[in-house]
């Protein structure tokens, strides 16, 4: 009897059994916090504000006509959203910890919710699969230069989450990339995005990113080099769906703010703050 099991069961199960995850709270005060950028708050607040959106591709997946797609998918897709707005929840808290306040508007998040309403699913798509490879390096770089608190831990807990995004992401790009001229039009259109994506982060987030001590030219190197990365796991991996986990993780970090070879470690100091 042939196994009609969906591709996506897995996926689904996965997102249902950490929905039932207690909701964050408020980080404690902290003195060590005190040095850390009021830039840095400001920047986790932008990143806050993106987190909050992508409730209509729900019911978009939901109608879509794509090969490959089915109702474990949107259910999937649902909790991945789901989990979105857990993560937004988690970046308050710690927009608060800083002393920041939260938005309600800015210009690259606008931005990136007008490039995934311009066409159909699989820009939409494309477009989250770019904001989880920016988040992964940001949240890595953020962390690795924060002193030691409770903030690193909740940064390190939605870096694991967007590593399994970004897994989802992948094998969704794998249904839609099985022959040669599709899979030219993701590498030329992946490419295209991610550069864009990583000129208007770094732009919008410059000062943090200086008042971290974090040269500019490592950090992009970085993104550059998780893009190539993801574009492998979507093109190259016949196991990319699981194996984000460990490709994204801070040992296997293809280029470090600081040398190249890993995750910058050592915290902000403000009288030094540059990369050892």
């Amino acid at each position: 009897m042939q196994d009609k099991t969906s591709p996506w069961s897995k996926w689904r199960n996965v997102f249902a059994s950490r929905s039932q995850r207690p909701a964050p709270s408020l980080l404690r005060d902290e003195p060590n916090l005190e040095e850390v950028p009021a830039s840095v708050a400001r920047s986790l607040a932008i990143f806050q504000l993106g987190e909050s959106g992508g409730g209509t591709i729900t019911a978009q997946v939901r109608h879509s006509g794509l090969d490959g797609i089915d109702a474990d998918y949107a259910e999937a897709m649902r909790l991945f959203v789901d989990e979105e707005h857990r993560h937004a929840e988690l970046l308050a808290c710690c927009v608060r910890v800083l002393g920041g306040e939260l938005i309600r508007k800015n210009w690259t998040a606008r931005l990136f919710v007008f490039a995934r309403r311009l066409m159909g699913l699989r820009l939409k798509v494309l477009v989250l699969l770019t904001a989880e490879v920016v988040g992964i390096c940001y949240y890595q770089l953020l962390s690795s230069r924060l002193p030691p608190c409770d903030m690193r831990g909740l940064l390190a807990e939605i870096v694991d989450d967007e590593r399994m995004h970004l897994g989802f992401h992948c094998a969704f790009f794998r249904t839609q990339t099985r022959t040669r001229w599709r899979q030219f039009v993701f590498r030329a259109a992946w490419r295209v995005t991610t550069f864009a994506a990583a000129l208007v982060v770094m732009l919008d987030h410059r000062h943090a990113i200086r008042d971290l001590g974090l040269p500019y030219g490592q950090v992009w190197k970085r993104w550059m080099a998780f893009s190539e990365l993801a574009e492998r796991l979507v093109l190259d991996d016949e196991d990319a769906t699981f194996n984000a986990s460990y490709a994204f993780s801070p040992s296997a970090a293809p280029a470090s703010a600081c040398d190249g070879t890993g995750a910058a470690e050592a915290p902000y100091n403000r009288s030094a703050a540059t990369c050892p």
